[in-house]
């Protein structure tokens, strides 16, 4: 009896820090979702997009690319894989509605989470947005590089667990046969795409990433 007691507070403790990590890591949590579906006499293809910040800022630049090409939707929030609130809202949004192709890029928040409780839901997210429709093309985007604000020629103190971030994802990805976009490369050696604040990207960065998400759609 007193073994169980002592499992149950340790499981309670653990549940506690999860809690803590989920909501003091940042001041701000916003979602932000628009799904369309093509109609039968557009007759296209429905394409998903998302991520963060960097997906709510390409995601106009995708649309206009794709424009009589594709039907453009888009979920993006500040939830970070590894917040227990990021798969039910996920879920939640995403029932009903069936996409030919789903883009996913998330790593950049949820600093408190280590790269291991990152990873920790890889599997989970792909099979959530997959089990609908195993035919998707699911491409998975991974994390741009991190720079120090106003001095980007440095990176920041989070930007090797977005390195340790990104080798988890093409780990699992490389295993299941998922296609990864490499913002990553295209944005670790080209400080110039950068805003000052070294984590968004500018005019330039985010024409370069919507013309690689947009390319992906045949």
């Amino acid at each position: 009896m007193k073994n169980t007691i002592c499992f149950l507070l340790l499981l309670a403790s653990i549940t506690l820090q999860a809690q803590t990590k989920s909501y003091n890591n940042e001041t701000i949590s916003w979602n932000h979702s628009w799904i369309v579906k093509s109609t039968p006499a557009q007759n296209l293809p429905n394409v998903l997009l998302i991520g963060d910040s960097h997906v709510e800022r390409y995601y106009p630049v995708v649309n206009n690319l794709l424009k009589d090409k594709a039907v453009v939707s888009k979920i993006t929030t500040s939830l970070s894989m590894g917040d227990p609130t990021f798969m039910p809202q996920l879920a939640g949004l995403l029932a009903g509605h069936k996409f030919d192709y789903i883009f996913f890029n998330n790593g950049l928040h949820g600093v408190l989470f280590t790269p291991r409780e990152y990873a920790a839901d890889i599997s989970k997210v792909y099979k959530l947005l997959t089990k609908n429709n195993p035919s998707v093309k699911f491409v998975w985007v991974n994390t741009t590089a991190r720079r120090v604000p106003n001095q980007l020629d440095s990176f920041d103190a989070y930007h090797q667990d977005v390195i340790e971030r990104n080798k988890y994802v093409a780990a699992f990805c490389a295993k299941k046969n998922v296609k990864v976009l490499d913002f990553f490369s295209l944005t670790v050696n080209n400080k110039s795409l950068f805003t000052q604040d070294g984590i968004h990207v500018n005019e330039a960065g985010v024409a370069a990433q919507a013309s690689l998400i947009a390319a992906e759609v045949k």
